[in-house]
């Protein structure tokens, strides 16, 4: 299995940036990651986030940075089916585990 593009080949070409990425992370997780990134920083005492116009900053980038995964998604969706095909998922890196039942 060949293995993920270099920083420098992401750099020359941002779809295999966009591959790679969606590719090793399922859009919900994502979603879920950045929403507890935000809850932790917004949650915790004498934090940077205290002051009001911080948090409203956070809100934004939050806001921002998941329309930017929802596009990155749609573009790797779009490309063509040899391009997405072209090697095999991975199994998401990251995965949060979860509670056995």
């Amino acid at each position: 299995m060949p293995s993920p593009a270099t920083e420098i080949e992401k750099r020359k070409d941002p779809y295999q940036a966009i591959r790679d990425f969606c590719r090793s992370y399922h859009h919900h997780e994502v979603q879920e990651m950045l929403w507890d990134w935000l809850v932790t920083a917004l949650s915790r005492s004498n934090s940077l986030y205290d002051d009001g116009k911080e948090r409203g900053s956070l809100f934004l980038l939050y806001e921002n940075i998941t329309l930017l995964i929802a596009a990155a998604y749609t573009v790797h969706l779009k490309q063509p089916a040899e391009q997405n095909t072209a090697t095999p998922k991975a199994q998401p890196k990251n995965k949060k585990p979860r509670a056995k039942p």
